[in-house]
Order: C-alpha cells, then sequence, then structure tokens
C-alpha cells in the first residue's frame, strides 16, 4: 500500500511540474537573443539601485533595452514599439519612467507596467531579469 501511495504521490507532483510557460511573441517584433550583464555599482547604471530610475541600454536587441527599478524589482524592455513593424520611427525614446515611440501615433508605454497608455494591442516586449548583488542580467 505504502508503495502505490508513494507512486501516486510521484505521479502527482511529476504532473505538476510545467515547462516554463512564459512566452511573450508578438507578430511585429523577431526574436533576438539578449544577454546583457548590467554592473550597478557602474556611474552609468547606478541609478538602477534606485526605485523609480531608468536607462537605455543600446546595442543589445532590436533598438536597445529599457531598464527600470519599479521598487519591487527590476523589470527590462525592448526599445522597440510594440504595436508597429520595425522601422526607422519605431525606436522608443525613454522619458523618466515612459518610453515614447517615434511613429505618428506617438505611443507612450509605462515602464512600470510596459502597457501602453493609451489604447493598443501589445505590451512592450519583455526580458527575464536575474539580480546577485550590483549584477543585473537581462535575458531570454
Amino acid at each position: 500500500m505504502k508503495k502505490i501511495l508513494a507512486l501516486l504521490v510521484t505521479v502527482f507532483f511529476l504532473a505538476a511540474c510545467s515547462k516554463d510557460d512564459w512566452d511573450n511573441r508578438n507578430p511585429y517584433l523577431p526574436e533576438i537573443a539578449v544577454n546583457v550583464p548590467i554592473n550597478t555599482a557602474l556611474p552609468t547604471y547606478n541609478k538602477l539601485q534606485y526605485p523609480g530610475n531608468a536607462v537605455f541600454i543600446g546595442g543589445y536587441g532590436i533598438n536597445g533595452i529599457l531598464v527600470i527599478n519599479t521598487g519591487t524589482g527590476i523589470r527590462a524592455f525592448d526599445a522597440t514599439c510594440a504595436n508597429h513593424a520595425v522601422s526607422s520611427c519605431s525606436k522608443l525614446t525613454l522619458n523618466g519612467i515612459e518610453a515614447t515611440c517615434g511613429c505618428s501615433e506617438a505611443l507612450v508605454y509605462n515602464l512600470y507596467l510596459g502597457l501602453p497608455t493609451t489604447d493598443a494591442q501589445f505590451p512592450l516586449k519583455e526580458y527575464r531579469v536575474s539580480q546577485s548583488g550590483t549584477m543585473i542580467t537581462v535575458y531570454n
């Protein structure tokens, strides 16, 4: 009886485990590998140690990466408008805790949530973040 109970418990736990369902696909944005180490002890990224501060990091993702300290954690988004095909106007401009699209609609996104402040279909493309001491890693 104990063997059957142990087997059932094992099967239950294995069935409860699932693959990582974190999926953030957007038909406008291509999938690009991202792995960015950020040392917040460096002057360029020092403000990420304090809540409410955001930085733009170029050279990664599609048009760069926007990283914000929300006070409850670090979030990172691609600096590309999620509601347009990639073009010269789709690069986002950082304005405090918001990012603005350069295209004609000039969509504005809140970096605390990654959501547009007006009615739009897609949120910003978010990347995973891990933090250990003063090191932050943004990846997908």
